[in-house]
């Protein structure tokens, strides 16, 4: 089990990096072993990790945030390079910036994938995600080999959900067998098919799910991260993906 040291010294470094940049995540995932990747800076952006196990499952978190500088050009709140401001009070991280949150949507999501980056699991970064899953989109319709080999995974869990224990599926077409087993491994209750995110793109062969992370009030200079929520879901994944893994085709 990653401890909680180790844990919150990742988080806190992914929560400091530029909150209106994407490339800099990008860039660190992408040096990695068994790394590819699309660096272009336009927000169709991703890196895959391909994983070593053969039972591999796809871990998935997106880089921008809604501060991201693309988005926010017209409002001009953002500065070039701008790191975020953060709080820290009774195990809670805060903005200190009225202007901005932290970006834990889904940095935090980001943080959990790079603690797991030597479980053997493949990893997925993207660009774009609060723009209407671009990335995915892209690499859906112009990269159909890396689009196929996502789905090669056994399945596929996106870190990026608020609240401390919701899962989605959303309108993917997951067996019963699959939510049995999500709500087995990780006591998260079903949060509803509203909405979307990468994984309702990228599941095309087999099924996912998106798990809290323990954030909450994201897109709102208000945002929160609540560490015992995000450790725990850390925690639950790490647990969850850590025995021989089954395929769960759609």
């Amino acid at each position: 089990m990653i401890s909680k040291k180790e844990a919150e010294k990742a988080l806190r470094s992914m929560l400091s990096m530029p909150i209106n940049k994407t490339l800099p995540i990008l860039k660190k995932f992408a040096k990695l072993p068994r790394a590819s990747a699309r660096l272009e800076g336009d927000k169709y952006d991703f890196v895959y990790v391909h994983g070593t196990r053969e039972d591999r499952v796809l871990l998935i978190a997106h880089a921008d945030t809604v501060w991201d500088a693309v988005y926010t050009a017209k409002k001009r709140i953002l500065k070039r390079n701008r790191r975020p401001k953060i709080g820290y009070e009774n195990g809670v991280y805060f903005s200190k910036d009225p202007s901005c949150g932290i970006g834990a949507d889904d940095r935090a999501g980001c943080a959990i994938l790079w603690l797991l980056r030597q479980s053997g699991h493949s990893l997925l970064i993207t660009d774009g995600e609060e723009r209407g899953e671009l990335a995915c989109k892209h690499m859906k319709e112009h990269y159909p080999g890396a689009f196929d080999l996502v789905n090669s995974n056994a399945y596929m869990i996106q870190a990026d959900r608020r609240n401390a224990s919701d899962y989605k599926c959303y309108n993917i077409p997951v067996t019963d067998e699959f939510r049995s087993f999500v709500e087995e491994n990780t006591g998260f209750s079903d949060a509803g098919n509203t909405a979307a995110t990468d994984i309702v793109v990228l599941c095309d062969k087999i099924c996912g799910v998106n798990l809290s992370v323990g954030y909450h009030n994201e897109h709102t200079p208000d945002e929160t991260l609540v560490f015992d929520e995000w450790y725990n879901s850390l925690c639950v994944i790490e647990k969850m993906i850590t025995p021989p893994q089954k395929r769960y085709p759609l």
